[in-house]
């Protein structure tokens, strides 16, 4: 939404100083972008507090091992996304608070995978056959 479906890159040394890459800032760095289409930006805005400062904690151990990656023009790239689900309120039946309406699967958060979603599937048809 942000980048119009593109890529989001910043400069380390913005993101060290908590303020937007411009198109500006961006041409003057020494480093291009390999991806050409890469909007400027902020990735403050894609990714939570705490995943900041664990991409800023990595840079900084990386940069032991090999100097020059916590470089002010190291090109940092994001993309945006969602850290969060909705989760939609059932009881052990998986009933919502609508009278006969179930939730099951991905669509109630509660399976991962497949085999979740088909054993979840059976309990939902026998707690159903037990209403009938």
């Amino acid at each position: 939404m942000l980048c119009d479906g593109k890529i989001l890159v910043q400069t380390y040394g913005d993101f060290k100083r908590g303020r937007r890459t411009t198109e500006e800032r961006l041409c003057r760095n020494n480093l291009i972008p390999t991806l050409k289409d890469a909007v400027p930006g902020d990735l403050s805005l894609v990714f939570p507090h705490r995943i900041m400062v664990d991409i800023d904690e990595m840079l900084q151990a990386l940069d032991k091992i090999t100097p020059g990656i916590a470089s002010d023009e190291t090109l940092l790239y994001g993309v945006e996304v969602k850290f969060y689900s909705n989760k939609v309120v059932v009881d052990k039946n998986f009933e919502t608070s609508v009278k006969g309406l179930r939730a099951m699967g991905d669509g109630a958060s509660v399976t991962r995978g497949l085999m979740q979603a088909s054993a979840n599937g059976i309990c939902v048809a026998r707690s159903i056959l037990e209403t009938l």
